[in-house]
């Protein structure tokens, strides 16, 4: 599994803090009951909350066992949703092995941290946050002089790639493979015209980056409109503008920070209940195509 910035952000928040030893699971026992780790006690009467994990965000964790003093810094990583896996180090007298490798692997169990250690299954609880530095939203970041004169996305660009179902698959195809295939469903008499108009209607866009900071989506003109309705709906506010057998439909910003470009999706997104940033990079693949419409599209540079 691929981890974007998005879910590295919500994994770190999750575990950044202070970890302490909640209960034990005995893998041999009947019931597998939660035994409260203050009672499953080693053979010279020490127990488990002794204990105490803090995973820092610069991803180094300090252990310590306050029964012995003994202290022990090692280093974290997120390895996939749920997962992580970190360096004992010589906190613990493992030798390396199959042994070590579980006890150094947490699975996230519902709000706990769990890792293995023969066949106990320690559970972790989190006992305080931790401090994570706040990343500014793209949204409230200024342009420098030198932002402001990157200009080099500045222009119109068709569709190449958008979403389609072919084959058996709902995915991004290229424009020439989705017309092949709704004409040979149109000549075989599974479609009508209305349904090849209506696949084909994300390819007749264009999206133009304006040297204002404007992503403004054009769409053809539809047949049979006046141009006093088109003066009418442009005065309404029920369109943006009319240009060339063409009319913007809707209009969103664009920036450029540090050498990358950004535009504002406008969407509203929540991760856990936390409001996540509305605007997304503008990513340039080998060919010069750039993703966009939350990856809904391909957009060459026309």
């Amino acid at each position: 599994m691929i981890l974007d910035e998005q879910d590295l952000r919500q994994g770190m928040k999750f575990i950044v803090g202070t970890w302490e030893p909640d209960y034990i699971v005995n893998a041999f026992s009947n019931d597998l009951a939660h035994i409260p780790a203050s009672e499953f006690k080693s053979d010279d009467g020490r127990d488990f909350t002794a204990l105490k994990f803090v995973f820092f965000e610069d991803h180094t964790v300090e252990m310590t066992d306050s029964s012995s003093g003994k202290s022990e810094k090692g280093e974290w990583e997120q390895t996939s949703y749920g997962e992580y896996r970190y360096t004992l180090n010589g906190f613990l007298d493992i030798p390396e092995g199959f042994l070590k490798e579980n006890v150094e692997k947490l699975t996230v169990n519902e709000n706990d941290l769990v890792f293995s250690l023969g066949f106990l299954a320690v559970a972790l609880k989190k006992t305080a946050e931790g401090q994570i530095t706040e990343v500014r939203d793209i949204g409230d970041r200024e342009m420098s002089e030198a932002d402001e004169a990157a200009v080099g996305i500045v222009g119109k660009y068709e569709v190449v790639e958008a979403m389609a179902f072919l084959g058996g698959e709902f995915k991004r195809f290229p424009k020439e493979e989705v017309k092949a295939d709704l004409d040979k469903r149109l000549a075989a008499g599974e479609i009508d015209g209305e349904e090849v108009k209506d696949t084909m209607k994300p390819f007749g866009a264009v999206v133009e980056f304006t040297p204002g900071h404007k992503v403004r989506t054009w769409m053809p003109l539809p047949e049979g409109v006046s141009d006093a309705e088109l003066r009418e709906a442009v005065e309404s506010g029920e369109i943006l503008a009319v240009d060339g057998g063409m009319f913007a439909v809707e209009e969103k910003k664009w920036k450029s920070l540090d050498g990358k470009y950004y535009y504002d999706t406008g969407e509203h997104r929540e991760s856990f209940g936390e409001t996540l940033s509305s605007w997304d990079e503008l990513k340039t693949d080998e060919n010069g195509l750039i993703e966009y419409g939350s990856g809904m599209m391909l957009l060459k540079k026309i």
